[in-house]
């Protein structure tokens, strides 16, 4: 591994927890559609009669939209409830502006981010729908013997911000976080931390020519939580429990393989607010403009304040007897591969 000397990742304990839970498995135009399950055959009528709004991560929305179609989420016996069921693909990071009933994000680690009250407008109302990989996406080829050596707690890794980003919240988690970890993506070997599905995705999109995460590189998984809104009504309510109940078929099981996604999760671990507000304050004090002007000083030359001044708060001039450059915060911290999309180095070479 080329760079510079990292001091080796220490597991947190809500890290090793996570990891457990792991052991367990071995553009975004919004989607929507629409199907009365008085497709209601199951019913003789229906006593009831609502709508259901459920916005999802974008790689499931397609899922659900075909399941629904299919009948999924219809009265089960002994329910007198049909609903007109809407599913939205919904970044997680645009919920705040999403009108919906239902919401299954990526992980419930998001309902713990400090700031947002997701934790008051949300309820856990299944703990896990589908799973998929998370952890580093090695570039395509790499040989299967130099993946079988790399050590997730000690490797550069590409992060982008935790608060919108699911996969690089769960990374540092589960590992904590540290300044390399704020610029990591400065070393030309660094790997991006990512979702399968998200590997497979900016492989079609963008020919980012990514591996999905598996066997010693993935770390964890999504475990997709059915959230349910705080002030959901009962017919709602029972609405949202058919549509759990038919995850159970075999039907949503296939769709879910095929798109290469895996069956829920038996038990997931479960979040910590504690942890998750601990890391955020931590990635927050690396990322902070002091000690990213003092890391943007040493990479562009500045030996000491003597020698640089700075422009703006978000600016760093350095001089010396022969130049001068101005680099500012975004240049610093600027992923060497368009932000993830542009083919990594391998950090095997």
């Amino acid at each position: 591994m080329t760079g510079r000397h990292r001091r080796p990742r220490r597991l947190s304990r809500e890290g090793r927890r996570l990891l457990g839970g792991a052991a367990l498995l071995a553009v975004f135009a919004p989607v929507t559609v629409y199907t009365l399950n008085a497709a209601i055959a199951h019913v003789q009528s229906c006593g009831t009669e609502t709508t259901l709004t459920v916005a999802a991560t974008p790689e499931l929305a397609p899922i659900l939209q075909s399941f629904v179609a299919q009948g999924g989420g219809a009265p089960s016996r002994g329910s007198d409830v049909c609903a007109e069921i809407t599913v939205e693909a919904v970044p997680t990071g645009e919920i705040a502006e999403a009108d919906a009933d239902v919401w299954i994000p990526e992980t419930d680690l998001v309902l713990e981010v400090p700031g947002t009250g997701l934790a008051e407008r949300w309820e856990v109302f299944e703990t896990s729908t589908a799973s998929d990989a998370v952890g580093l996406a090695l570039p395509e080829g790499t040989d299967a013997a130099d993946a079988a050596q790399v050590n997730p707690e000690d490797v550069a890794v590409v992060l982008e911000d935790p608060r919108q980003d699911p996969a690089s919240l769960l990374w540092i988690v589960i590992f904590g976080v540290d300044e390399a970890d704020v610029s990591g993506a400065d070393e030309p070997d660094a790997v991006p931390v990512m979702s399968a599905s998200e590997v497979r995705r900016r492989n079609a999109e963008e020919d980012a020519g990514l591996m999905v995460p598996s066997g010693n590189v993935q770390v964890s998984q999504f475990e997709f939580p059915m959230l349910v809104a705080a002030d959901l009504g009962d017919a709602r309510i029972e609405a949202a429990s058919n549509l759990v109940r038919s995850y159970g078929s075999q039907k949503y099981i296939d769709l879910l393989i095929d798109a290469g996604f895996g069956p829920a999760v038996p038990e997931p671990p479960g979040s910590s607010s504690a942890a998750v507000a601990s890391v955020l304050e931590t990635w927050d004090a690396y990322s902070s403009s002091d000690l990213a002007w003092f890391i943007t000083s040493l990479r562009t030359g500045c030996a000491s304040s003597a020698s640089s001044t700075s422009t703006s708060a978000t600016a760093v001039t350095c001089s010396t007897t022969s130049s001068s450059s101005t680099n500012t915060l975004s240049d610093a911290f600027h992923f060497p591969y368009g932000s993830r999309l542009e083919k990594p180095m391998s950090p095997f070479s």
